[in-house]
């Protein structure tokens, strides 16, 4: 059964205090009480792990736009610009956070 505090964390945000939960049993070379480790995570990594989970996250959607710029201006023979950009919004943009939500990112593992 899940904590009122770990019903507060998006899906991400609770396979990284997994993480840091599996971190600190390891560390300590026993089962960690998990309420310890959520607030442990809660105070001192929290807050680091959604700065950098939100640069990654604005570094992508830059990247997924800038693809589908090239692609749909090589489709029209000209530079679409920031037309191509409220393109992506309006058609992509809610459905690739969802996707990159639920995705198991790793690569900033506090």
């Amino acid at each position: 059964m899940q904590s009122m505090k770990q019903r507060e964390l998006c899906c991400a945000e609770q396979r990284a205090m997994e993480r840091h939960w599996k971190r600190l049993c390891k560390q300590a070379g026993e089962e960690v009480c998990y309420e310890e480790a959520m607030d442990d995570w809660l105070e001192n990594h929290a807050m680091n792990w959604r700065e950098e989970h939100q640069r990654r996250l604005l570094e992508r959607q830059q990247e997924e736009m800038k693809k589908h710029r090239w692609i749909e201006s090589e489709k029209a023979k000209r530079d679409l610009g920031s037309q191509a950009y409220i393109d992506w919004i309006k058609k992509y943009a809610a459905q690739w956070r969802d996707w990159h939500d639920r995705a198991d990112d790793e690569d900033y593992d506090n």
